[in-house]
């Protein structure tokens, strides 16, 4: 089946159906947390992404493109001088993020987040030069997992919207994880009801 035929009837924005879209019910969440989502290509066109769905709430975010050789991933150019760069990964040696960790950071961050599994998060992580000298951070352990849409393999494992959600949560305030997390509870509702799935409100 052709790309085209495939998402010929999706939204050219969200990606969802053009009946389940979700466009109307993205907030504009202002952030001084500068957020960079790092998908990889084979991802770039799923319409159960949730990265995208972050970078489209938070005005302060791209969404970057990892492997297509037409579009060179240039990290650097998406970071200044004026923040500070976390990786957001779930690394054994990686700091897990916290007040009293961002608290001896005086710059406002720049949150790098894979959007992709842990295998291949690794992979990104290793063949990119800027990304491999980044500090990494990760979540402490809380709440499983809210995602219905895809089956997540790691017990602790979350959405990429829900990462960054309960991340944003800690750097940026409540509100704004709230906000991200209702978000997708939407989308998961009304992708689960367009495959004939009753989910509780």
């Amino acid at each position: 089946m052709s790309v085209r035929k495939k998402y010929g009837q999706r939204c050219d924005r969200c990606f969802m159906k053009t009946e389940i879209c979700i466009c109307h019910l993205i907030p504009k969440i202002q952030v001084q947390t500068k957020l960079v989502v790092i998908v990889g290509k084979r991802e770039e066109l799923v319409p159960t992404n949730t990265g995208r769905l972050a970078t489209l709430a938070l005005t302060n975010s791209v969404t970057l493109i990892h492997g297509d050789l037409a579009r060179p991933l240039n990290l650097r150019d998406h970071l200044s001088e004026d923040t500070f760069p976390l990786l957001l990964y779930p690394s054994p040696d990686a700091e897990i993020l916290t007040h009293t960790y961002l608290s001896n950071i005086s710059q406002p961050v720049s949150l790098i987040v894979p959007d992709s599994n842990w295998r291949q998060a690794n992979k990104m992580r290793r063949r990119n030069e800027i990304m491999r000298d980044i500090p990494i951070v990760k979540l402490a352990s809380g709440e499983p997992t809210r995602y219905m849409v895809r089956k997540e393999n790691q017990a602790e494992g979350l959405a990429t919207i829900e990462a960054i959600a309960r991340a944003m949560g800690i750097i940026e305030g409540i509100e704004v994880q709230t906000k991200l997390e209702n978000l997708m509870d939407e989308m998961v509702k009304r992708v689960m009801k367009s495959r004939g799935v009753k989910t509780q409100d």
